[in-house]
């Protein structure tokens, strides 16, 4: 059923002529596609526009019982919010126009205001009459994202529409219109440093999570000089320097590794909840930003930069709240400080696979799936390796579960009864025990 038929069935009043309602949005552009005969991206939510200002909308939306609590911002924007049959839908007034003009005219100034020109197209609810004035139609017919207007003016009066431009276009798989890319040659980049954090955090968390391929969208954003501002450490990762020596990295350039990588994590995650999903993406992303340390006179290789990354993980967290949450925080950490030594499993000691059981693995939630696909997207980011991907997640997810086996075996309560208060003694035991337990387990 497409929102037109929803809405006319089960708020029929909406479609009155006084209110002059359209449908906004991806739904109006599925819509418009629809009737032109074009294949449209399945769309999103549903959200409409009118000629009503927040005071008479809400009164009239009370009236039907249909009022649903906003947030503050969403007011400020003249937004309110239904709930019909219990699909949420928000229906804002129009933004712009002489509330004397003609509902074309409204329309078209209501239109003019939007960033995108695929994003700006509209429907009236009465008479599905489409408004397309800035040829939306034919952009994603093109695939292309385009500017209403000029994008320096666009960007000038939301900058978080800089990032948008780019995310979208990755997220369909379109071109990026030139007069969007040669924005950096009007516009100061640190403009980025003034807009909300929280904003920015979802733009970049949607980037992430979204694209086809969030590595290119980051590569253009470094191209574009946006990455540098909005973050120094993913930025290095950019900059061309070599992944590694050539024998362990024959896409030689870090730049190419981390787009490859994180192609495979896209690419075996759909499976998966999407916080989980997300999870893996952000572990794959951070994995390496310890080799934004390296100095280039020890190029190719990059020593130590597993544990390096660690810091570059926190403060890019800090940086933009939202971003990442604390479960994935931790796990963007130990794949970073883990993603080789986890490969090995089977040529280290049992004390040593003890000690990073007790350190990393033991918790009963820890996401053992998870923390496998991301050290998997490594191996896959390879040139010619994407095969090994799914052998190493399954090796990794194994040994990390036979592990846990093993250490689990273990009666630490029985232990810790045994040495009273003595912690020092009861640690070194339980140590100890589980050092054994991996020593009589079953090899891979």
């Amino acid at each position: 059923m497409n929102a037109r038929t929803f809405l006319t069935e089960r708020a029929p009043w909406l479609a009155a002529a006084e209110l002059g309602t359209c449908i906004v949005g991806s739904q109006a552009l599925a819509y418009a596609g629809h009737t032109a005969g074009i294949e449209i991206h399945e769309p999103g939510d549903i959200d409409l526009s009118w000629a009503l200002d927040t005071a008479a909308g809400r009164a009239l939306l009370e009236r039907h019982g249909v009022f649903e609590p906003t947030t503050q911002g969403n007011l400020a924007r003249g937004t309110l919010a239904m709930k019909l049959s219990g699909v949420r839908v928000e229906i804002t007034t129009f933004r712009a126009g002489n509330p004397d003009a003609t509902l074309a005219e409204r329309i078209r100034a209501d239109l003019s205001e939007r960033d995108m020109t695929i994003g700006a197209i509209a429907v009236e609810l009465a008479t599905g009459t489409v408004h397309d004035p800035f040829d939306g139609l034919q952009h994603y017919r093109e695939r292309r994202v385009v500017a209403v207007g000029d994008p320096a003016q666009r960007v000038r009066e939301h900058g978080i529409r800089w990032l948008r431009y780019y995310r979208k276009a990755h997220e369909l798989g379109f071109a990026i219109d030139n007069h969007i890319r040669s924005l950096h040659r009007e516009l100061d980049p640190v403009l980025l440093d003034e807009l909300p954090r929280e904003a920015v955090a979802l733009e970049l968390r949607a980037i992430v999570t979204k694209c086809r391929s969030p590595g290119r969208c980051l590569l253009e954003l470094h191209e574009a000089g946006l990455l540098a501002v909005l973050s120094p450490e993913l930025a290095l990762q950019f900059d061309g320097r070599p992944a590694g020596p050539q024998r362990w990295h024959p896409e030689v350039s870090q730049a190419l590794h981390l787009i490859l990588a994180l192609e495979w994590a896209v690419a075996n995650t759909s499976r998966l909840e999407e916080r989980e999903r997300a999870m893996v993406l952000f572990a794959v992303l951070c994995h390496d930003l310890g080799k934004g340390d390296t100095r280039a006179d020890d190029f190719p290789r990059h020593r130590g930069h597993e544990h390096a990354g660690v810091p570059h993980i926190d403060r890019l967290a800090a940086r933009w709240p939202g971003l990442m949450d604390q479960r994935t925080v931790a796990l963007c950490r130990r794949v970073a400080m883990l993603h080789l030594l986890v490969r090995d499993f089977a040529a280290l000691r049992p004390g040593t696979l003890a000690r990073l059981y007790d350190e990393h693995f033991r918790a009963r939630d820890f996401p053992v799936e998870a923390f496998a696909l991301a050290v998997a997207a490594d191996s896959a980011g390879r040139l010619g390796c994407e095969a090994n991907g799914e052998t190493v997640r399954e090796q990794v997810r194994n040994d990390i579960e036979r592990l846990r086996a093993a250490c689990a075996r273990v009666d630490a309560a029985a232990l810790r009864a045994r040495h009273g208060d003595d912690i020092e003694r009861f640690r070194a035991a339980l140590h100890e025990a589980r050092t054994r337990a991996i020593a009589a387990a079953p090899a891979r």
